[in-house]
């Protein structure tokens, strides 16, 4: 083992191993896939605070639009003008162009910590002893699988294996992928732009590539991301309402600001009695 693999191991890998069976050894039933969606909402809610961020920033984009199409118009086809133009935008707004992708992005690094995380929890259980902490070896549940490997089926409500790959799942995956990509797209207004029309591919093709990543791998992965994606979807509800109810208190405090207007006609009625 590489000391850099070996690294990753002690610090990312072991500790969501651990975690996933503290979860497994603690909850009624020790249902894995239950297990798997627990330890999914653990980490997208301590991921919430920077996806949110994010999210935000991709709204500021969203409204940036129409500025946007007039700055390209402005630039005239003259594209390194163009791009200079944009970057002095987004400086001034203080928001990323490449904030849509994020979410999606963050989630590759625990999947592929996640897709090791699983492979020692159902093909490598004989190695268990080695990778738990002492605490979680000595749950009952726990203790039971190093104990005897073969005992260990783990499923989704005893009835969907997550070692093996799950189709439907995949597909579930795939869907709230899209619905995901697609709230936080920003909406394009000139349709013409070759730029809107790659990022208008680029929202289909990310969920066609979950899908397809998903459609082989063990479920346990496939039911990660399904979960990660509802709470993003989740979030992002959350995340444009309170966008809305910001800006409703904007306008009502700018009203309340703004001096009344006093009734000239009504004046002049006044002095003509």
């Amino acid at each position: 083992m590489s000391p850099i693999f070996h690294l990753l191991q002690v610090v990312f890998l072991q500790p969501l191993l651990n975690l996933l069976f503290l979860i497994y050894g603690l909850i009624p039933g020790h249902d894995f896939g239950i297990s798997v969606i627990i330890l999914t909402l653990i980490i997208r809610f301590a991921l919430w605070p920077l996806t949110s961020k994010q999210l935000r920033s991709q709204k500021k984009m969203q409204s940036l639009q129409p500025e946007i199409a007039k700055l390209k118009k402005k630039a005239n086809g003259d594209k390194a003008l163009e791009s200079q133009m944009l970057m002095e935008l987004y400086k001034e707004k203080e928001i990323s162009p490449f904030s849509a992708c994020l979410p999606v992005l963050l989630q590759f690094p625990f999947l592929i910590a996640l897709y090791f995380v699983f492979q020692a929890a159902t093909h490598n259980t004989a190695e268990l002893a080695n990778l738990l902490y002492l605490p979680i070896q000595h749950l009952p549940a726990v203790q039971s699988i190093i104990q005897d490997p073969s005992s260990f089926h783990p499923t989704l409500f005893g009835i969907v294996s997550m070692t093996n790959p799950s189709i439907p799942l995949a597909i579930l995956a795939g869907i709230t992928q899209f619905i995901q990509v697609q709230m936080i797209a920003p909406k394009q207004t000139d349709k013409s732009d070759p730029s809107a029309a790659a990022t208008k591919m680029m929202n289909y093709i990310f969920p066609l590539v979950t899908v397809f990543i998903a459609w082989k791998l063990p479920a346990a992965l496939p039911l990660y991301w399904l979960t990660a994606n509802l709470v993003s979807i989740l979030q992002q509800k959350i995340v444009m309402s309170e966008e809305v109810e910001e800006m409703e208190e904007v306008t009502v405090v700018k009203k309340i600001a703004q001096p009344k207007k006093k009734d000239t006609k009504s004046i002049g009625k006044r002095r003509g009695k």
